[in-house]
């Protein structure tokens, strides 16, 4: 009898929650025939079973309703909000009665005659119209039989306890990690051909239970959206308001426990919307909008993320009184919210203590809300942004883990222990060695500089209690970017980094749960046990959410930095080691090359990159090294340069002064660049020293004497390497043409220009050049080439 009741309790609930969804979306369309119908068959339901478990109080409450209803369905009387509000009055206290049941307490019915009398307020309306009623298929109990159709295609069902299936679950996990096990001992001991084929066929068996068991879990959305319907009419009414709702993608499916986790959040993102940004009808009829406002709910599957989109058409967040109330608050101050952008201040909403509301209400202005829906959020490795447009609307944009069994993690270790952090958090992953981070400290906490910002820094260890920060080695740590829902950055510097993976989460201890170090347990492959980390909270108890409040001398820099004119550098060592600047402008890219592609040789100092030669600086700091070189291409727009460092460190802006140096050409002068002295190359010194044209995508055209082998082996080369392209007839146009003195086969005409090379060294006075007289021929060409291109 007790599986009898309890199976009554869970029916019961769940047909009035539908109950209530179906009655508010019938409001709003009466002339809805079959929705009533549902109506009435789950009133209907509800007051068999009572008669059944003999209980009259709430036999006679859905007795009634079943009688009000049965009205509507005949015509006899016109549904109204009255009828809708008395009916959803008594699901209520049914519901209240159920829980009592439950619980194995009395029931209270005095209450009982005011719910029925409200029932019969309005009193029956006579329908003139025609109305045809038709009759209904009515099985043995008297409850309306499903259409023949409706019958084939209703899915078989029971009803089985969550921790059931809770256990099965586990069962399986410990299957899967057995499996990994079992594989790594059969790689071990070789191919074993009558083994190997059985195995496959057990995990691909194993991973189709392990799949089935968690679609188990999983419940559709709309089994969540069902109950938003009745909480929306309830307070637009309480607050005279008119609000219709709309859903999209409640086939999406999310794990039961997320379910129950996101309904709390939603709700009090509804309450806000009602409240706060949905109009009266009459300020929307004088805002040109329809009178009834819209909230709309979409869900979308992406991956192993729920996308949830909540909008609303009201007025939108009032940012300037937002900002007012921040600054009331001592949230923040009047200079700190002028740097802010509209987006940051949007994000103020999530303040703990923050209401835009004007006064206190039983709905809302308390300034408790939206922390916690962020925060609840945050717990569960989800994320929520928001934005919105005055006088159009809001929309929040909530990002779900799929399920909270099975989540993608990063595995790393600390003090030779394992743990797991949620892939979702984290940014990037850098090496605390790197000449790229620099690490600082600011009273008693440590920070880091990474790529032009500096953010604070925490070791796992000295959170979990196992070496302190005073004897932690920070440069040779893994540092593992975080970014958190709240846009806050912060490193966690491990020990090491190991793999990405998929790990089942399993609960833990309340106890291990109130430390706020943990949000779960998990297993490795060889079935050790392994933390799982809840960054969120040790965020907040190392005080790192919200660091614009407590960097004010920070925000000061960077403001002063923002008012100066910023110039984008490119910071490299030296092959001496010492760090060094060059206008990011001047980078064309950046090579690396062996040892074999260096040609130096007295004062020649050459690079070969991709068959090209290029000039060679940056060798006077220091050698080159033995193996690799990394090359910075420099280029003017006309010339080429490679220049030799032993490391790109990485991009930054020079917003300071430069120092001139007046006993070193090839510096500008120093500057600073995150308070250290940086000397800034000089650009028009270093190719004025090395440039070379380098190659155009256009060559000009250079036509050399016919039929000569002198020009084929000892012209043509130099030419070519000077950038231009040898016609390919005498008839081709051609920007130079080089003809041999006396020769007038070679006098042909289409060129810009000629010039004669004559055998003799001595000058004849005739403009020619002497053959071998190689400085000249190249003055030549470079006239020619320069010429052109202005």
């Amino acid at each position: 009898m007790d599986e009898l009741l309890a199976d009554f309790i869970a029916e019961t609930r769940e047909m009035l929650e539908q109950s209530g969804t179906e009655l508010v979306a019938w409001e709003a369309d009466p002339s809805d025939k079959a929705r009533i119908d549902t109506i009435f068959r789950f009133v209907h339901t509800v007051k068999g079973n009572c008669g059944f478990f003999d209980f009259p109080q709430l036999e006679r409450l859905s007795h009634a309703a079943e009688d009000a209803l049965a009205e509507c369905r005949a015509g006899r009387r016109e549904p109204d909000s009255a009828l809708v509000s008395a009916v959803l009055a008594i699901i209520d206290r049914i519901g209240a009665m159920t829980d009592a049941i439950e619980a194995g307490e009395e029931l209270d019915g005095k209450d009982d005659d005011a719910l029925i009398a409200a029932l019969d307020a309005s009193g029956p309306t006579e329908i003139q119209s025609e109305v045809t009623v038709q009759p209904e298929a009515v099985d043995e109990a008297g409850e309306d039989a499903p259409a023949k159709g409706q019958r084939q295609s209703m899915q078989r069902s029971i009803r089985l306890p969550v921790d059931l299936l809770d256990e099965v679950m586990k069962g399986v996990s410990d299957m899967v990690l057995a499996r990994n096990d079992l594989a790594r001992r059969l790689r071990e001991a070789g191919e074993q051909p009558t083994i190997d084929g059985p195995f496959e066929r057990l995990s691909a068996i194993l991973a189709d239970v392990r799949t089935s068991i968690t679609r188990m879990r999983m419940q559709r959305l709309e089994h969540l959206f069902s109950s938003l319907p009745r909480l929306v009419r309830d307070l637009s009414n309480e607050l005279g308001k008119q609000v219709m709702v709309d859903f999209e993608g409640g086939e999406v499916e999310l794990d039961r426990e997320m379910i129950e986790m996101v309904r709390d959040p939603l709700t009090h993102i509804i309450r806000n919307a009602i409240d706060h940004g949905i109009e009266k009808p009459v300020d929307r009829l004088k805002k040109g909008k329809r009178e009834i406002g819209l909230m709309r709910f979409a869900a979308r599957q992406s991956g192993n993320q729920i996308s949830l989109l909540v909008t609303d058409d009201g007025n939108g967040i009032d940012v300037d009184r937002l900002s007012e109330k921040a600054v009331a608050a001592g949230i923040y101050s009047h200079s700190e919210i002028k740097q802010m952008s509209q987006a940051q201040k949007l994000q103020l909403i999530f303040e703990p203590g923050l209401s835009t509301a004007a006064e206190v209400s039983s709905i809302s202005g308390r300034g408790v809300g939206m922390d916690v829906v962020r925060s609840n959020l945050e717990r569960v490795g989800g994320a929520i942004a928001v934005s919105s447009k005055p006088g159009e609307g809001t929309s929040f944009h909530l990002q779900l883990p799929l399920t909270l069994s099975i989540i993608a993690a990063l595995t790393v270790s600390s003090d030779g222990q394992h743990y797991a952090l949620p892939r979702s958090y984290i940014e990037e992953i850098v090496f605390g060695s790197s000449s790229s981070v620099e690490f600082a400290e600011a009273g008693e906490r440590r920070l880091v500089t990474f790529r032009g910002r500096r953010v604070p820094c925490i070791s796992l260890a000295d959170v979990l209690g196992t070496e302190s920060n005073e004897r932690c080695d920070w440069e040779s740590k893994t540092l593992v970017l975080i970014r958190l829902a709240s846009d806050d950055v912060f490193a966690l510097a491990v020990d090491r980094v190991h793999d990405h993976e998929d790990v089942v989460v399993k609960p833990i201890a309340p106890a291990i749960m109130a430390t706020r170090l943990y949000a779960g347990t998990t297993l490795l492959d060889d079935g050790s046990p392994m933390m799982l980390i809840d960054l969120p909270s040790i965020a907040q108890m190392r005080g790192l959410v919200g660091e614009l409040r407590s960097k004010p001398a920070i925000i000061a820099e960077t403001q002063d930095k923002e008012e100066k004119a910023a110039t984008p550098v490119m910071l490299f060592a030296g092959l001496d080691g010492r760090k060094r600047a060059v206008r990011l402008e001047l980078v064309r890219r950046i090579d690396t090359v062996y040892a074999d592609a260096f040609d130096i040789e007295g004062d020649r100092a050459q690079a070969v990159i991709e068959g090209r030669i290029f000039p060679l600086a940056g060798i006077e700091h220091g050698a080159l090294p033995a193996d690799r070189c990394r090359l910075l291409r420099l280029s003017d727009g006309e010339s080429e340069v490679v220049y030799a460092v032993s490391e790109v460190l990485d991009a930054a802006e020079m917003t300071e002064e430069i120092v001139p140096s007046a006993n070193d050409r090839s510096i500008e002068g120093v500057t600073l660049i995150g308070g250290k002295p940086v000397p800034l190359i000089d650009g028009h010194t270093l190719f004025q020293r090395h440039g070379v044209p380098q190659r155009s995508d256009s060559p000009l055209v250079c036509r050399l004497p016919q039929n000569s082998e002198w020009a084929r082996t000892i012209l043509e080369p130099l030419v070519v390497a000077a950038g231009y392209r040898i016609a390919g007839d005498a008839e081709e146009e051609a920007d130079l043409a080089i003809a041999l003195a006396g020769d007038t086969a070679d006098e042909t005409p289409g060129a810009r220009e000629t010039v004669r090379l004559r055998p003799d060294p001595e000058d004849t006075g005739d403009g020619s050049i002497y053959r071998y007289d190689r400085d000249g021929l190249m003055a030549v060409l470079k006239r020619v080439r320069t010429g052109r291109a202005a």
